[in-house]
C-alpha cells in the first residue's frame, strides 16, 4: 500500500512576508499566467539560534534570538532571466514548486479575511498562525536549473534610475516594433549597459549614456557576495532591464543615490535591487549548478 505524501504547506514569519510573496506572485502572473514559483529553504544564522538546512528555525533558550525561517522564492520569467526574492517563510517540504496563480489567490483571500478583524493582534495572528496548504507541482515542471548561491564577485554599482530610464526607452521602442509574438528578440538581446569593475570596494562602472554610482550605498538583497569588486565586465541586455523592472525589484521612481549591484560568477551575472535579484546565464557552458 502506498503511503500518501503530506500536503505541502507554507508558514510565514510576518504578515509582510505573506504580502511580499503575494506581490511577487502577482507580478510573475502578470508576465505569464502559467508561471511557476520555486520555494527553497535558505540557511540562516542569527545570534545563538540558527536555521537548519530544511529551513526550520532551531530554538535557543530564548525564542527572540532564534533566526527566522527564510526561503528563496525563484521565478523563471518569460523574458529569460531568473528572478529571486528572499522571504521570511518556511516551506514543507523545503523545496517545492507551485503556481503563481495559486499563491496570488491565497494572499488575496488571506488579507481579505484578515480585514474582518478589528483587533490588530488578531489580524496579524490570522495571517501567520496557521500553515497554508498548497498544491505542489512535479519537479520536472521546473524549467532548468538554479545558479549556485556562493562565490559571487561584485563588479560595481549602477544607479537604479539608469534601469528605469532604459526600461522607459525600451517600452517606447517595443510599442513600435512588437508583433503578435511580443517583443522582438533583437530588442530583448540588445546590450544597453556595460558595467566594468576594478579592485576596490567602490569601483566605477561605465555605461552607454548613463551616470555611475558610488558603491557606498547599501543593497540589502544580495547573498553569497564578496566585499571587493572584481575586474570583470558585464554586458546588461534589455532582458535584464525588463525583468528587474517588471518584477518590481527597484522602485518605480528611485532616488538618484539608490544603487543596483552588479555581480558575476562564471557565465552568470546578477543584478541586486532593493527588493530582489535577477540572474542571467550569458551563454551555455559547464557550470556548478543546483538541481
Amino acid at each position: 500500500m502506498t503511503t500518501p505524501h503530506p500536503t505541502p504547506e507554507l508558514t510565514f514569519g510576518t504578515p509582510d512576508a505573506l504580502k511580499n510573496l503575494g506581490v511577487l506572485a502577482h507580478k510573475a502572473y502578470a508576465l505569464d499566467e502559467n508561471t511557476l514559483l520555486r520555494i527553497r529553504a535558505r540557511k540562516t544564522t542569527a545570534g545563538t539560534g540558527s536555521a537548519s538546512g530544511s529551513g526550520t528555525a532551531t530554538s535557543s533558550s530564548s525564542s527572540a534570538t532564534s533566526a527566522p525561517a527564510m526561503s528563496q522564492v525563484w521565478v523563471k520569467t518569460p523574458i529569460g532571466p531568473l528572478a529571486m526574492r528572499t522571504i521570511a517563510l518556511h516551506s514543507l517540504p523545503d523545496d517545492i514548486i507551485v503556481t503563481a496563480a495559486e499563491i496570488k489567490d491565497i494572499a488575496v483571500r488571506a488579507f481579505a479575511q484578515a480585514k474582518s478583524s478589528d483587533d490588530a493582534e488578531d489580524k496579524e495572528a490570522s495571517l501567520t498562525a496557521l500553515p497554508y496548504r498548497v498544491q505542489a507541482q512535479s519537479a520536472s515542471s521546473w524549467p532548468g536549473f538554479l545558479p549556485v548561491p556562493e562565490g559571487w564577485q561584485v563588479v560595481d554599482y549602477v544607479p537604479a534610475t539608469a534601469f528605469r530610464t532604459l526600461e522607459k526607452q525600451g517600452r517606447a521602442v517595443a510599442v513600435e516594433s512588437s508583433g503578435p509574438m511580443g517583443m522582438p528578440p533583437s530588442l530583448l538581446d540588445q546590450k544597453v549597459l556595460t558595467v566594468s569593475g576594478g579592485t576596490g570596494e567602490a569601483a566605477t562602472g561605465t555605461s552607454t549614456g548613463t551616470a555611475t554610482a558610488s558603491g557606498e550605498a547599501a543593497v540589502h538583497t544580495g547573498e553569497g557576495q564578496t566585499r571587493e569588486t572584481s575586474a570583470s565586465v558585464v554586458d546588461v541586455t534589455m532582458r535584464d532591464v525588463f525583468a528587474l523592472c517588471a518584477m518590481g525589484f527597484i522602485p518605480e521612481h528611485p532616488d538618484e543615490k539608490e544603487p543596483v549591484r552588479v555581480s558575476t560568477k562564471g557565465r552568470w551575472h546578477r543584478l541586486d535591487g532593493r527588493f530582489g535579484s535577477i540572474f542571467t546565464l550569458e551563454s551555455f557552458g559547464v557550470l556548478p549548478l543546483l538541481n
